[in-house]
């Protein structure tokens, strides 16, 4: 069997319908939290910009910061996922359950090094090898929310899974982003829905590649 986009983009829509206030509201919050981070930051560093005499601490505060935006970061794209892929498999959430992954920062970073390092030496070396890696590991991420598994276990599996639909794979995850990136015609607001309804319909392929595989069974007892 082969995989079949109408589908996912069907049952992702579906998805989002199912906890549609929960997951364009947690895009809203995300959006509000990091733009008030940024803002904080921007202020600092236009003080320092503008004293001549500017405490060394101010640079120690944007660093904390920034450190703290890029966690954040990490906790909002887990949730999202996470939210998303309990959507696809017909279940309720809350906004507050989207932070029950939280703890999987420091896996994910693990896994968003050395995904980004094998694609940039494969890109390097024949540039293939880099494509094809960047797609094969495009659904490591809902693979490591749908665990317990480590980062490693997580981009073996999305490459399993993605392997042997690569090609149509690859056309779905361009038509997904390019709708995804619509939502950024109406001054950025659009956003606010298309970028969970992207998720849900990546969690959607996901899942059928699961069912494909004849894994999905097994990722359900874990999940």
């Amino acid at each position: 069997m082969s995989f079949t986009a109408s589908k996912a983009f069907r049952e992702g829509w579906a998805a989002f319908n199912r906890n549609a206030v929960t997951l364009v509201g947690f895009s809203v919050l995300a959006f509000l939290v990091l733009g008030l981070l940024q803002a904080v930051q921007l202020l600092i560093s236009t003080t320092v910009l503008s004293s001549s005499d500017a405490s060394p601490g101010f640079a120690v505060v944007l660093v904390g910061l920034s450190l703290l935006q890029a966690i954040l970061g990490l906790v909002i794209s887990i949730g999202l996922l996470d939210g998303s892929l309990r959507s696809v498999r017909g279940e309720r959430v809350s906004l507050l359950a989207l932070f029950r992954r939280s703890s999987e920062v420091p896996n994910w970073l693990g896994l968003q090094l050395f995904s980004f390092v094998a694609v940039t030496l494969g890109t390097l070396a024949f540039v293939l090898p880099g494509i094809y890696l960047a797609i094969a590991y495009v659904f490591a991420g809902l693979a490591l929310v749908d665990g317990p598994r480590s980062f490693t276990d997580a981009l073996i599996l999305s490459r399993r899974l993605v392997t042997p639909h690569w090609f149509d794979l690859a056309l779905f995850l361009a038509v997904n982003a390019a709708l995804a990136a619509v939502g950024s015609l109406a001054c950025g607001v659009g956003l606010f829905v298309s970028v969970p309804v992207a998720s849900c319909v990546s969690a959607a392929a996901y899942q059928q590649l699961l069912e494909l595989s004849g894994a999905a069974d097994a990722s359900t007892e874990r999940f």
